[in-house]
């Protein structure tokens, strides 16, 4: 049975995220929260664009590329307390290529790279509270 502090921890989580709606289900039951800031802001839904373009190629393989969380919550580098983390500064990194993990509630979630390149920063602590999008590594191209 769901208790209401669960439940407010849900509705939160869901406002302070980017994420229009959450559904949870336990033991039979269901609740779904659903986010209505953005909508309320704007008729058109939001899409994501750079801040700017670059036209010069060789510009475009010295920008930064991040790979950003993709859920809400805490975030651990390594798979337990007895490994080594799943990417270090300096390791090269493939497209969808497990990178870390983030405890939602009570699911440990793994985050996969969208990008490929060598890792230049790693930018969140381990169990470090994290949000939808932030940031969790700054990559170099590895071309």
């Amino acid at each position: 049975m769901m208790d209401i502090e669960q439940i407010e921890r849900v509705v939160k989580l869901v406002e302070r995220s980017q994420l229009h709606e959450m559904t949870i289900a336990n033991n039979g039951q269901s609740i779904t929260v659903v986010n209505n800031v953005a909508s309320q802001n704007s008729s058109h839904p939001t899409e994501a664009t750079p801040t700017h373009e670059t036209k010069d190629t060789s510009e475009a393989s010295n920008v930064a590329l991040e790979v950003c969380a993709t859920y809400v919550g805490n975030v651990y580098l390594r798979e337990d307390d007895t490994t080594e983390n799943l990417v270090q500064e300096g390791d090269s990194i493939e497209k969808g290529q497990t990178i870390c993990f983030i405890e939602e509630l009570t699911r440990l979630l793994p985050v996969i790279s969208d990008k490929a390149g060598i890792v230049d920063t790693i930018l969140v602590k381990n169990g470090q509270n994290i949000e939808y999008g932030q940031p969790v590594l700054k990559l170099k191209s590895s071309t």
